[in-house]
């Protein structure tokens, strides 16, 4: 049996075996050589697939070379969801035909006021982006002999006002005559030639020979905001009668 001094004089003489750093290093470049490798066969693999598709591509233009048929069969041809100016057009105006074709105005998003100052008015009830259709200036189409005989018999009688608007289509000056009640929304649209929300605009509907008259919005038009237009009457009599052209 071992004595405690013999223990002590074996541990002494027999050193702790300390680990290699050769060894350690040897073990680290093992380790970046097998990092290496796998970098390398994914570099490898990705080269592959990239040649892969080149060729399948090459093939299928060649084929479409060759051959007679469309190249379009080989690739998918990706279509704008765009519509043309000419397709946006046509939506526009056959939206306005339907609404012309109406003779009520109370569905078109409108509200008639009294207005401070003016009397009558009509203000938006919702939102109108621009180019919206507003509303039709709907009256009595009459030719402009006839419209001078009207104006004058209106002068004669202060309490009926006048309601009419000239214009000009295809070489031709017409008027509306909007002067009698008839509940529409588009005589009661004020004036404005400093601060209009509104334009007029000429439109012709298939199948009918006689222009109409709307109006649409010149810009985005808020809820609650008074509607109004330019009646470009700026003759000097006109501004002596109604200063309010002026505005």
């Amino acid at each position: 049996r071992a004595s405690v001094a013999d223990k002590l004089k074996l541990a002494i003489s027999s050193p702790k075996v300390l680990p290699s750093f050769s060894s350690t290093k040897s073990s680290n470049s093992s380790n970046q050589k097998r990092a290496n490798q796998h970098r390398a066969n994914g570099t490898a693999k990705a080269s592959h697939t990239q040649s892969t598709t080149a060729n399948k591509k090459a093939d299928k233009l060649a084929q479409a070379a060759e051959g007679t048929r469309s190249i379009t069969e080989f690739f998918t041809i990706r279509r704008s969801e765009r519509k043309k100016k000419s397709e946006i057009d046509k939506d526009w105006m056959e939206s306005i035909e339907a609404r012309l074709l109406a003779t009520d105005d109370t569905d078109l998003g409108l509200e008639i006021k009294d207005i401070d100052g003016k009397g009558r008015g009509v203000v938006a009830a919702k939102v109108f982006k621009k180019g919206d259709f507003v509303v039709e200036y709907a009256g009595e189409l009459i030719d402009l002999v006839a419209a001078k005989e009207k104006e004058s018999e209106y002068s004669q009688d202060i309490t009926k006002g006048c309601y009419m608007y000239y214009f000009n289509h295809r070489d031709k000056q017409y008027c509306i005559d909007a002067t009698e009640e008839t509940g529409r929304y588009g005589r009661l649209i004020n004036h404005s030639c400093k601060t209009p929300n509104c334009v007029t605009k000429v439109v012709m509907i298939p199948q009918q020979e006689e222009p109409r008259l709307i109006l649409v919005a010149k810009q985005d038009i808020q809820e609650g905001t008074e509607l109004l237009y330019d009646y470009g009457d700026r003759s000097k009599e006109s501004l002596k009668a109604h200063p309010w052209l002026a505005l």
